[in-house]
């Protein structure tokens, strides 16, 4: 039902949402750690989406496939919209334990496998199942740097290279 076009629509979409609101949360949080740290979320998720940007089919599309294209990414559109998931916009720019800031992007991330999961189970095509396992993949990626990032505590002094 779902074609690669369609899970890497919503991946950008999803990345795009998670960014902007970091974005808004690092301009309204005043510890300069936890700054950093939604600065840094806001920058992996514009570099996932400019990633998952580059996800492409090289299989053409039967007239039946682009309809059902089609109707596939008109109801993922629906389904995510502006969604974030767990973040909450307000409750990110109101953090100011550094703790909670990791704990609030790592529940996000969380969030976003999830979802990622059960597109997993409605899609057919095997090269499309890959490239979202690859999706998958990167987002755990996050949840182990947010994790590293918690053993260090507030004095990390390169999220980057975490």
């Amino acid at each position: 039902m779902f074609t690669i076009a369609d899970i890497r629509e919503i991946a950008i979409q999803i990345e795009k949402n998670g960014e902007e609101a970091y974005r808004q949360a690092a301009e309204a949080v005043s510890d300069p750690a936890i700054c950093e740290i939604f600065t840094w979320m806001a920058d992996e998720e514009k570099r996932h989406g400019q990633w998952f940007a580059t996800l492409t089919s090289t299989d053409p599309l039967t007239e039946e496939q682009m309809e059902l294209e089609k109707m596939g990414r008109q109801l993922l559109q629906e389904m995510v919209g502006d969604q974030t998931f767990s973040l909450d916009q307000k409750l990110l720019a109101d953090t100011t334990e550094f703790c909670d800031a990791l704990g609030q992007s790592k529940a996000f991330e969380q969030d976003t496998i999830m979802f990622y999961e059960f597109l997993l189970n409605l899609i057919n095509d095997e090269q499309a199942r890959a490239q979202l396992d690859t999706i998958i993949k990167e987002e755990r990626r996050h949840i182990k740097q947010l994790e590293e990032m918690s053993k260090c505590g507030p004095d990390c002094s390169n999220l980057a290279l975490i």
